[in-house]
Formats: C-alpha cells, structure tokens, sequence
C-alpha cells in the first residue's frame, strides 16, 4: 500500500476543484451578483464559497488513506499559539501594507468602494476556505511525496491558477496587467502560507495572515 496520495489522484482532483470552481462562477456566483445586494449577496456568496471549498476539503481529506497525509485533519486544526515566526510574520503584513497604502494615498483611507458586508468574505470565509484546501489537503499531501521547496512551489501555482476562474468572471474584465499582478501576488502569498502551515504544523497561522491581507487590501487599497 502507498505511503502517499498518487500524482494522477492529486493532479485529477485538481482539475475537477478547478473545473467546479468556474462552474459555480458562471452558474452561481455572477448571477448572485447581479440579481441580489446587500447582506443577502454576501450571505449568498459566502454560502456557496463554504458548501464548495469546505466540502472539497472534507471529502478529499477523508478519502485520503491512513498515512498518506502529513497532518491528520485533528493535527492540523489544532491552533499552534507557540508558533513565533506566525505573529513576527503577521506583524511584518500588516506594517508592509499600511506603509504601502499611506504612501500611495498619502494617508490610511478607507476605499471608497468598501462596504460593510466585505467583513463577512474577505475576513471570515475566503482565509478558511482557501487553506483548507490549498495547504490542508494539497500541500499537505505534496509534502509526502516530494521536498518541501518543491511542494511548496506547486501548492503556490495551484493556488494562484485557482483564482482564474473568479478573474475569468469578473465584469469588467480585468487588464491583462492586472492579471499578471494578481497571479504572481497569489503565487507570492501562496509560499509564505505554505511556509506558515509546513513550520507552524497547523492551519491557523496561515489563516489569520490570509484573512488579515484579503481584508486590509480590501479597506484600503
């Protein structure tokens, strides 16, 4: 029996999450964003962010073999509150933007575009979501297979692809240069949360520093 999850399972279920994903864009998402407002989109959308990712998380972790994952899920939920580097990182994010926002804006000034219901998706739903799947299950499988340095590069790339088909649906559509800025901003941000979740052997930190650059992008970018 193998002491890892098989390339061909991995990559196959990285190609269903990503095809389901732009399904439930174009089926689901874009129109909840059309048809409704307010409280009720962002609940909406959130739902379906959850029922998805979360659900993709679960079921691939579940069927994954005994031994074949580096963290069991109970290992990996358990928060690391003696994990340094994870405050020393969260510290560094948050002074990198709001130095970087109060040069470009001369000032700490809440986006315009800002709306209340952001708290829910960009703070509570989308750090969670994400690092299950991403760290908890891909990477999580990736470090049995093959170095560190390898997996975490190839979880990065997964992670940013996984963003396309949000950038895909986006109305208006986005430049080519904003494409190509976001990508390897993921990318970038993919392999500080793998090296959060390889050093910390816990989901958490990668989590609270997901959640803290999702939201202060949104307040204030």
């Amino acid at each position: 029996m193998s002491n890892s999850v098989s390339a061909r399972r991995l990559t196959w279920q990285f190609i269903g999450s990503w095809v389901v994903w732009l399904i439930v864009q174009v089926t689901l998402n874009v129109p909840i964003n059309h048809h409704f407002h307010g409280w009720p989109q962002e609940i909406l959308l959130d739902a379906v962010k959850l029922t998805v990712w979360i659900g993709a998380g679960w079921l691939f972790t579940h069927q994954a073999r005994q031994g074949t994952l580096t963290l069991t899920n109970r290992e990996q939920w358990r928060p690391n509150w003696h994990f340094t580097a994870g405050y020393v990182v969260w510290v560094a994010i948050v002074l990198y933007l709001g130095l970087q926002f109060w040069l470009l804006h001369h000032g700490l000034r809440v986006n315009r575009t800002f709306i209340p219901q952001y708290w829910g998706q960009y703070f509570l739903v989308v750090g969670v979501a994400e690092e299950f799947v991403t760290r908890g299950y891909f990477l999580n499988a990736l470090l049995k297979k093959t170095s560190f340095a390898k997996a975490n590069v190839i979880q990065a790339l997964g992670f940013a692809s996984m963003h396309i088909p949000r950038y895909l649906t986006t109305v208006p559509a986005m430049s080519v240069g904003t494409w190509l800025s976001n990508l390897v901003s993921v990318f970038v941000l993919g392999l500080l949360f793998g090296w959060l979740y390889k050093n910390s052997r816990s989901l958490w930190p990668g989590i609270a520093v997901h959640m803290t650059w999702d939201i202060l992008v949104t307040l204030f970018g």
